[in-house]
């Protein structure tokens, strides 16, 4: 795995296979926030907060976001990579052993473990990764916090840890790029990667985990940074628009905007907001509907256990 330049071809794939393992970060917003807000609300250091694995707060609410990536390569080799890591430890073992995710790791089928950002929901589940396949490589934001690099040994890691510099994508493999962007939000946490993928004759696809950056941002820097960056094919993940279900005329301005980028495949996770799903479909995006299954609240989402093809 090599570090590239801006403005780059980063190489194809034939085909790409997003399993949501769980975009059902929480159960109830209410209950998160209300936590957030007796901590000492949005400055507050998440590490402080006693959620699970660090306490039992809520635990019921605790779940998390996590995909498998399934990619072929032009040469017809399949690499997978699993994509954040969840939150409360129990749901992760649970979701893990539906989806047939801990044999995957036991068998070392997962080459690495790419963490979108630090926020509970994407990162303190990592035990339940560790412990099927503690030697996996981990590929990190900069920004991470030295209490989440010390929660990743305590867990028993004992691969590599790479930081993913801010602005300089990272070539995975032919076809495939991961771009650290940088960025402060709630609970002090830093830095956010995001996965670029390139579709043979079909364009790009954008992974993220909660899209903190910005949707549209993020977005114009992969038509501006990749070869054949003009044709956003498919997005994947969580798109931040209303997370607590609030709405205005600038997020109308957005959903009315990624009109503009001609994609074709849109599934979102639990951060973009019903609402803000509600207002891409009246609007025509193409939105993908899940199947409202296995912790999945709505079929608005791709949720739990649903896939999304590409190629």
């Amino acid at each position: 795995m090599t570090s590239i330049a801006p403005t780059l071809d980063i190489g194809a794939l034939k085909r790409l296979r997003i399993l949501c393992i769980s975009e059902t970060g929480w159960f109830d917003t209410a209950t998160v926030f209300d936590d957030i807000r007796a901590a000492g609300g949005a400055e507050t250091d998440q590490y402080a907060i006693p959620w699970p694995p660090f306490g039992p707060l809520h635990a019921d609410n605790a779940a998390g976001f996590s995909a498998l990536l399934e990619a072929e390569t032009t040469d017809g080799k399949v690499r997978r990579l699993l994509f954040d890591t969840g939150w409360n430890p129990d749901w992760m073992d649970r979701r893990f052993a539906e989806e047939g995710i801990d044999r995957l790791l036991q068998e070392g089928r997962i080459e690495a473990l790419i963490v979108s950002h630090e926020h509970f929901d994407h990162f303190w589940g990592i035990g339940s990764t560790l412990r099927h396949c503690p030697a996996m490589p981990i590929y990190l934001p900069e920004g991470f916090h030295p209490t989440g690099l010390a929660f990743i040994r305590e867990q028993g890691h004992t691969g590599s840890v790479i930081t993913v510099a801010s602005g300089q994508p990272l070539l995975l493999f032919p076809g495939l790029a991961v771009v650290s962007f940088p960025m402060r939000t709630l609970l002090q946490v830093q830095g956010e990667n995001v996965l670029y993928a390139n579709l043979e004759n079909q364009g790009l696809a954008m992974i993220t985990g909660c899209g903190h950056g910005g949707v549209l941002n993020l977005l114009d820097y992969a038509r501006r940074s990749f070869t054949g960056g003009e044709r956003i094919h498919a997005i994947y993940g969580g798109l931040h628009l209303s997370p607590l279900e609030d709405w205005d005329s600038g997020r109308d301005q957005i959903v009315k905007a990624l009109g503009d980028y001609g994609i074709t495949k849109l599934a979102c996770n639990h951060c973009t907001g019903r609402t803000a799903v509600e207002k891409m479909l009246a609007s025509g995006l193409p939105v993908l509907r899940g199947t409202a299954r296995h912790g999945s609240q709505t079929e608005l989402f791709l949720g739990n256990g649903d896939a999304l093809e590409l190629g």
